[in-house]
């Protein structure tokens, strides 16, 4: 499908991308390989090995970081946290291909990082002496790392721990095959909202890492992998999550596991496999409408390896969707209005406002409310800010964040969306 089929097909106003940095989309050499068994080391070799695509050639000599996905302490069976069988065939690919280190890394929801808990112990005294570490990501010192194009969507740098950022280290992200409440489903490239720092992005007496929600997840996870690339991505699927995931689903076992070497296209493919529909995951669309991968699976995308038959996940009951507003015009002149639009693709409440958020050091600031908590009907709305505070007073340059809020009901999840505007003397 071209990208224009595809954004019409969204029903999101292409305007609302306008101005972004973008490269083309490649039409082609996307593989994603397939292994289906009960048996998680064989459908990881099986799926690697299918994708023709793990990168042993840049491997020999370098550090290989694992992301795996330990949110909690649970064994993977529960379909929460990703198989260590798993991690394991890449682990043992990296060996073969001569790695120097190889750092299994977390930033888990629960300290300290529960890999025992998860069943990644074993990892201490395996492969040569010394080159296997377990490695927490909330105990690691952080830096702030610019986020490069095609990202910045809602940060124009984020802190990341050094761990991962070293320059010649080869990333693998070793993700779980879960639905989510606030995105539809955590694959590969949602994987990497794992290694942002809780003690940075964590607002008081909220969950961890909720700055990166009330500037929009799902632009949120575009910047993280715009800020650290996926080198390689695998997908477990052996046991996944369907319903109310990330945590609290149910458990099933799909006996699949995907590989390939761009994480967009490997996503796109898991998702086909468990029929949840692409709209409903705004991050792909995201990254698809930036360059980032393919914009379907029928964008060049080959799938190879095992057949198998798709298994339909029950869908998260998320709040409703938002996509990324758009100011024009942007930067904003003090003494110029800017309008900001956004579309909402189901009738819900939203709210409107400007915020900052400094990507130094996070936390929300509210600087105008645009409108309150107010019914809308599904669409596109476009609302004016004259450069102004609450007050009336106008504001000094600087960056701002138009932000939507929007939930089915005042009761209800909150979904949050925004956009970064300068404003200029």
């Amino acid at each position: 499908m071209k990208r224009r089929a595809f954004l019409q097909s969204m029903a999101v106003p292409t305007a609302l991308l306008t101005g972004r940095s973008s490269r083309a989309a490649a039409t082609s050499g996307y593989v994603v390989g397939v292994g289906h068994s009960s048996q998680a080391y064989g459908a990881a070799r099986t799926a690697i090995a299918a994708s023709g695509q793990f990168p042993s050639a840049a491997i020999a000599g370098k550090t290989v970081v694992i992301k795996p996905n330990l949110v909690i302490a649970s064994p993977s069976t529960t379909g929460i946290t990703t198989d260590p069988q798993v991690v394991r065939a890449i682990v043992d690919l990296a060996l073969a291909a001569g790695a120097s280190r190889i750092i299994i890394a977390e930033g888990s929801c629960v300290q300290p990082c529960p890999f025992a808990a998860c069943g990644y112990g074993f990892f201490q005294n395996y492969g040569p002496a010394g080159v296997i570490t377990l490695v927490d990501l909330c105990q690691q010192p952080d830096r702030l790392v610019p986020v490069g194009k095609p990202g910045g969507m809602v940060y124009q740098s984020m802190w990341l721990p050094t761990t991962v950022t070293g320059p010649d280290a080869i990333f693998i992200s070793a993700a779980k095959l879960k639905t989510h409440l606030s995105v539809g489903a955590t694959l590969s490239m949602k994987c990497l909202v794992g290694m942002a720092p809780p003690s940075i992005y964590t607002a008081p007496s909220m969950w961890p890492r909720q700055d990166l929600h009330y500037r929009g997840i799902a632009e949120s996870i575009i910047d993280l992998n715009c800020a650290r690339p996926v080198d390689f991505a695998v997908i477990d699927g052996i046991w996944g999550m369907e319903g109310e995931g990330p945590t609290s689903g149910t458990a099933i076992q799909a006996d699949l596991v995907f590989a390939g070497l761009n994480p967009t296209a490997v996503d796109l493919v898991a998702l086909q496999a468990i029929a949840i529909p692409q709209v409903t995951v705004p991050y792909l669309y995201y990254a698809g409408s930036l360059g980032m991968g393919p914009t379907s699976v029928t964008d060049g995308v080959t799938v190879t390896g095992d057949a198998y038959t798709p298994v339909p996940f029950k869908p998260a009951g998320t709040p409703p969707t938002v996509w990324h507003p758009n100011s024009n015009p942007n930067p904003l002149k003090q003494g110029q209005s800017a309008r900001i639009s956004y579309k909402m693709p189901q009738a819900c409440y939203t709210l409107v406002e400007i915020i900052q958020d400094s990507d130094t050091t996070p936390g929300v600031v509210p600087v105008k409310t645009l409108h309150g908590w107010t019914q809308r009907p599904a669409g596109v709305e476009t609302v004016v800010w004259d450069g102004t505070d609450n007050n009336g007073n106008p504001v000094a340059p600087g960056v701002y964040l138009p932000r939507v809020q929007a939930q089915y009901t005042l009761s209800g999840p909150i979904n949050y969306a925004s956009t970064i505007l300068t404003l200029t003397a």
